[in-house]
C-alpha cells in the first residue's frame, strides 16, 4: 500500500473517530465543564505521549493554535450539551468560510465573490437551526455553537502557520488550559455529585479517542491532495448524529436537518470550486 493510501484511510479513520465525540458527550452524566475539563486532562496525558520527545518552542502562531483549541474545546462540549449534537457538529463545519474571512482581515487576502455567496447560504442555513422548534435544543446552546465555526477556523490557520513544525503542540496546550481552567468548575461539580465509575471510564476513552483523531489528522494531511483532505472528513458530521441517535434516540428536526443539508452542501461546493480555480 503506497503512501497516499494509507494517508486516505487514516484520514477516514480520523474522521470515524471524531464522529464519535457527540455520543460521548451524550452519555456522560455530568455538568458539561466538569466535562471539558476531564475530557481535557485525559487529551493532554495522551497527546503529551505523542510529543513527549519534542521541545515546546514558544511563539505566537503555537500559543493563538492552542487559546483556539481551548475555545473550540469548551464551546463544542457546552453546545452539544445543550443543543443537538447535529447542530453542534454542523455549526463546526462552517469553519471553512470564517477562515476565508480572517484570513482577509489578518493576512489581507482578497475574499472572492464565491465567497460572499457561500457566507449568504450557510446564514440562511444556520437561521433554520435558530427558527426549528422540534429539535429539541436550546438558544442558548445554538448560540454557543456559533463559536464551534469561528475558533475551529482560527484553530486551522494558527495550525497553518505552523506547517513546518509541530502543530500538535497547539493541540496539548490548548487541552491542558481548558483542563486548568474547568479545575473550579470540576470541583464544584464534584461537591454535589461525583461521577461514576462509568462517567469515567467514557471520560478516559472520549479524550484518548479525540487526541488519536487529530494525530492522525495531522500525519494525513502531509501526503493528501487538499481535495482530499477537504472530502474525506465530511462523514464527521454525517455520522455524528447518526451515533447519537442509535445510543440516546437523539432525533433532531426536520427543519435543522434542512439547515445542516444547507451548510454542509454549501461549504463542500465553496471548497470544490475554490480547489479547482487558479490561484489569484
Amino acid at each position: 500500500m503506497n503512501q497516499t493510501k494509507k494517508a486516505m484511510l487514516m484520514m477516514l479513520l480520523t474522521a470515524f473517530l471524531w464522529s464519535l465525540a457527540g455520543v460521548f458527550i451524550k452519555l456522560i452524566e455530568m455538568d458539561a465543564l466538569a466535562i471539558v475539563c476531564m475530557r481535557s486532562f485525559a487529551a493532554s496525558l495522551t497527546m503529551l505521549f505523542f510529543i513527549r520527545r519534542q521541545k515546546l518552542p514558544w511563539s505566537w502562531p503555537m500559543l493563538g493554535g492552542a487559546l483556539s483549541y481551548m475555545a473550540f474545546t469548551y464551546c463544542i462540549i457546552l453546545s452539544t450539551k445543550l443543543t443537538t449534537s447535529a447542530t453542534a457538529v454542523m455549526m463546526q463545519y462552517t469553519a471553512p468560510i470564517y477562515v476565508a474571512f480572517f484570513s482577509w482581515m489578518i493576512l489581507n487576502e482578497r475574499v472572492r465573490r464565491s465567497d460572499w455567496v457561500c457566507l449568504a447560504v450557510v446564514l440562511g442555513g444556520m437561521c433554520l437551526f435558530f427558527l426549528d422548534k422540534m429539535g429539541g435544543g436550546s438558544i442558548l446552546g445554538n448560540v454557543i455553537a456559533l463559536g464551534n465555526g469561528i475558533s475551529f477556523a482560527l484553530l486551522s490557520i494558527f495550525l497553518r502557520f505552523q506547517k513546518g513544525g509541530h502543530p500538535e503542540q497547539s493541540i496539548f496546550l490548548g487541552g491542558f488550559l481548558a483542563f486548568l481552567i474547568g479545575i473550579p468548575f470540576t470541583v464544584r461539580s464534584f461537591q454535589s455529585q461525583l461521577p461514576s465509575p462509568r462517567d469515567i471510564a467514557v471520560l478516559v476513552i472520549a479524550g484518548i479517542v479525540v487526541t488519536v483523531g487529530y494525530r492522525l489528522f495531522t500525519e494525513a494531511s502531509k501526503s493528501l491532495t487538499a481535495l482530499q483532505t477537504v472530502m474525506l472528513p465530511i462523514i464527521d458530521p454525517i455520522l455524528n448524529p447518526v451515533w447519537v441517535f442509535l445510543a440516546v434516540g437523539e432525533r433532531p428536526g426536520a427543519v435543522s436537518l434542512c439547515g445542516g443539508g444547507i451548510v454542509l452542501a454549501a461549504i463542500t461546493i465553496r471548497s470544490l470550486l475554490l480547489i479547482r480555480s487558479p490561484q489569484p
